[in-house]
């Protein structure tokens, strides 16, 4: 038996992985089966086996479970050899090389190789530069490919990728079969014969059930109510639920400003009833853009023109007044606030005094070589919050400006809230 790498998820496994590794190699052991592994990035990269002096592997083959090949060849008998290099990442191919300086082929033998690496042919990646041609005219018979998650093989070149046996994330899941669930792993059987001063081999693919996995994609129309998203996300749950099976929902759509929120597919009755071991829901909704208005502008445009054509505000300070706008529609226009969205009233408290503070830098800044004016005392802007934001402990002004002196005309520079500088300029 050969593995190619990652027998394990992380370098250092939990305690009930490890037993469950023991309890099935016992079996090959028991059946003195030979197992025969390589090291993977998840097993341990080659820093960390060299910082703690060797991986889970290596403790593996010391209780005698396993055969760890670590970047050599080996005999296994008189007609079979095995070569296997651990994961490298771009140096794969000059490891290969250099391995195999020290452990010349033996022609005469069926060699195989078992490397963790890609190939060309299986990611869209150019720095992975080694190709099943250039691999298989080294001379080796058989090419066990590991690193790769999913089912792949260039038969012409005798590279074989059998994927994972357990699947640890939705990458590994390949391509789901025709009802959207995938369900079969597998494991590839060779047997080899010599003949005629020739060494002959046959592949098999051996495949087996696993836990259902499946991923199922739905997606709204700008104009679905908020209630219809509801019943059919439940409606579509309902109908792909199975039994045992590890299942992910993507959900998505355009749906009106302020009413994103409101959407909430995680207390569906088709989730709470479903006799799946585990569902992953996302919902990705956005807000529909505003219709454009009669004269052609969006919003957006409209208050630029505004802001760029009537107070003469530089493009920055534009840009910034429309970031403004926007967020504090999302956040306000929801269907109601309460004390409970004190952190989103707060969030918009810190924004506006945030945004005003440069924008008042930014627009007097050419000024500030300017002779400064006879200044005055003023008071501080009465900011009178609703009753809702002032039942919250937690507010407070937050920012505190210097005037520039040349940008007010006052008896006297003073501190003053940038929040409340913005409201008094709003008002006038």
């Amino acid at each position: 038996m050969i593995h190619c790498g990652d027998l394990f998820h992380n370098f250092k496994p939990n305690p009930g992985a490890l037993c469950q590794a023991v309890k099935i190699l016992s079996k090959l052991k028991k059946e003195k089966i030979p197992f025969y592994v390589i090291r993977g990035n998840h097993d341990a990269s080659k820093a960390q086996s060299q910082r703690f002096g060797g991986t889970i592997l290596n403790l593996l083959e010391d209780l005698g479970y396993l055969i760890y090949i670590k970047d050599e060849t080996i005999e296994v008998n008189e007609n079979i050899t095995i070569t296997g290099i651990g994961e490298y990442g771009k140096s794969t191919g000059l490891v290969v090389e250099e391995v195999l300086r020290n452990n010349p082929l033996n022609k005469n033998k069926f060699n195989i190789l078992a490397l963790h690496g890609y190939v060309q042919g299986q990611v869209n990646d150019n720095v992975y530069d080694m190709t099943g041609y250039e691999l298989a005219s080294i001379g080796f018979n058989y090419i066990a490919l590991g690193h790769y998650h999913k089912p792949w093989s260039d038969k012409e070149n005798n590279l074989y990728c059998p994927g994972s046996t357990e699947q640890t994330s939705l990458n590994d899941w390949g391509k789901p079969e025709l009802d959207g669930y995938f369900q079969k792993s597998g494991y590839y059987s060779i047997n080899i014969n010599f003949e005629n001063n020739e060494w002959l081999s046959k592949v098999d693919r051996k495949e087996f059930a696993v836990r259902p996995k499946g991923r199922f994609k739905l997606e709204f129309e700008d104009n679905t109510p908020i209630e219809e998203i509801h019943s059919k996300a439940n409606a579509f749950m309902k109908k792909h639920d199975k039994k045992g099976a590890i299942i992910r929902y993507d959900f998505s759509g355009r749906i009106a400003l302020g009413k994103k929120k409101l959407i909430n597919l995680i207390d569906l009755p088709s989730n709470k009833n479903s006799e799946a071991l585990y569902i992953i829901i996302t919902q990705n909704f956005t807000h529909k853009e505003l219709p454009s208005a009669v004269h052609g502008l969006t919003s957006d445009a409209a208050l630029a023109e505004i802001l760029g054509t009537s107070y003469s505000l530089k493009k920055k300070s534009v840009n910034s007044w429309i970031e403004l706008a926007n967020e504090t529609v999302k956040i306000l226009g929801q269907k109601s606030i309460s004390s409970e969205k004190a952190d989103e009233i707060l969030a918009i408290y810190d924004l506006i005094g945030d945004v005003s503070t440069k924008i008042i830098v930014n627009e007097f800044k050419h000024k500030e070589n300017a002779k400064p004016e006879k200044t005055k005392n003023i008071k501080k802007a009465n900011l009178k919050p609703t009753k809702e934001i002032a039942e919250n402990k937690h507010i407070k002004e937050r920012v505190e400006i210097k005037e520039p002196k040349a940008a007010l005309s006052t008896k006297k520079n003073t501190k003053q809230s940038a929040l409340s500088k913005f409201i008094a300029e709003g008002e006038k």
